[in-house]
Order: C-alpha cells, then sequence, then structure tokens
C-alpha cells in the first residue's frame, strides 16, 4: 500500500505454491499495534489477534496475486507497514480490474468461512474453546472491515486503483489526474468521519492519503498534465 519495501536480514520468507513470500519485521510492529488497544491486558489472545491480522492481509494479497498468475504473469507477496502488496503486471483494463478485486473478494472468502466455523462450533457447544472463537469472530470483523475499507476510492488502495482504472478507460487523457483528485476528495471524507467516529488511526491514514493525491493533483495541474 504504500511503495516498495526494502529487504533486511530479518525477513521473513516462504512460498504459497508457486507465490513467494516475503514479511517485513515492521509488518509484525504495525499488526501489534492495530490490536493493542483490545488486548494488551491479554497477551495470549494479542498473539492470536496478530496472527489472525497476518493471515487476513496475507489472505488479501493471496487474492491479487492468485489471479495474477492465473493470467500469466509472475507475483511475489511483500507483507510490511500498513498492509502489504502483490507484484503484478499491467494489461487491459478487465484483466486489471479482475487482479483488483480479487483481492477484496479473497478477504470476503475468509469472512464467510470464519462465520461458517463459528456457527459450526456455535452448533456443537465448544464452550470449552474461548479462545477460538474470539480468534474466529475477530478474522469474520477484521475481513469485512478489511475488505470495504480496501474499496473505498482512495488511492493507493485497490478502490483508488479501480477508479483509476475506469476512469483512464473512460479518457486516457484525464483519468489520472482525475483519480488523484477523486481520491483527495473521498480520502478527506474518510478522515474526517474517522475523526467524527473517534477512529483515529483511520483519521491519520486517510488524512495522509488526501494530502499525498491533492499534492499530485495539484502538480499536474502545474505541469499541465491532462
Amino acid at each position: 500500500m504504500m511503495g516498495r519495501i526494502p529487504e533486511t536480514q530479518f525477513d521473513l520468507r516462504f512460498r504459497v505454491g508457486p507465490i513467494p513470500v516475503r514479511v517485513h519485521p515492521v509488518f509484525w510492529v504495525t499488526a501489534a499495534f492495530v490490536v493493542w488497544g483490545a488486548y494488551n491486558h491479554d497477551p495470549p489472545q494479542l498473539l492470536l489477534a496478530v496472527l489472525a491480522v497476518f493471515l487476513s492481509v496475507l489472505v488479501h494479497e493471496l487474492g491479487h496475486a492468485t489471479m495474477t498468475r492465473i493470467f500469466g504473469w509472475p507475483s511475489e507477496i511483500v507483507l510490511g507497514f500498513f498492509g502489504g502488496y502483490a507484484t503484478t503486471s499491467r494489461t487491459s483494463t478487465g484483466r486489471n480490474l479482475a487482479v483488483l478485486f480479487a483481492g477484496p473478494g479473497a478477504g470476503l472468502a475468509l469472512a464467510a468461512l470464519s462465520f461458517a466455523a463459528i456457527v459450526v462450533l456455535g452448533r456443537s457447544e465448544q464452550a470449552a474453546l474461548p479462545r477460538v472463537n474470539e480468534t474466529l469472530g475477530f478474522l469474520l470483523v477484521v475481513n469485512i472491515f478489511w475488505s470495504v475499507l480496501n474499496l473505498v476510492p482512495v488511492l493507493p488502495l485497490d478502490g483508488g486503483q479501480i477508479a483509476r482504472e475506469i476512469l483512464v478507460w473512460q479518457n486516457p487523457y484525464r483519468g489520472q489526474q482525475r483519480a488523484m483528485l477523486v481520491s483527495a476528495v473521498a480520502g478527506a471524507g474518510a478522515a474526517a468521519v474517522g475523526y467524527v467516529y473517534g477512529q483515529t488511526f483511520l483519521a491519520i491514514l486517510f488524512g495522509l492519503f488526501a494530502y499525498q493525491n491533492f499534492s499530485g493533483w495539484q502538480m499536474t495541474r502545474r505541469g499541465g498534465w491532462q
């Protein structure tokens, strides 16, 4: 989400089938920060929540990477600050949109599986598994939230890239500029909503995105880029 993530000697590396995955150490710090307020009083559940965030982001990026490979392009997943990214190649608008939608789609599929597991455990009355139930509930909420959040039309989120693909397809000359303007407005709105509801992290994140996109839009205006 935030540009290329540099390699370190402490990166965790593994593969999911043919897809290489690299996890930068800062990912674990960011994940712990996100869930700290809810679980800092319960270290075992805090660890499970961090692992749930890891699984959620990994599945999201696997959606992008798998669709990328279906189209015959190589892909790598990198997890770092504020999430991660899956490398891909740009081609037709239709294929680009399929790759972009595959991430949130994979997250919603994981949410559905989490819900199904909660229902099954509820019917079997597995009261002796409170941490499992708590983690499944967390997975359900996080994946719905993360998938919906990523569809907000703000670059560099999936929704912003989807909007850019459509706008560039409609007008190759002004599409990029319009995408940045849409992202700036939507980002400012999302930041305001986050502030009103006391979600400081989201307010700062979307405020940063809004500023970056507005600055980019101003640069294209000054440069005469249509």
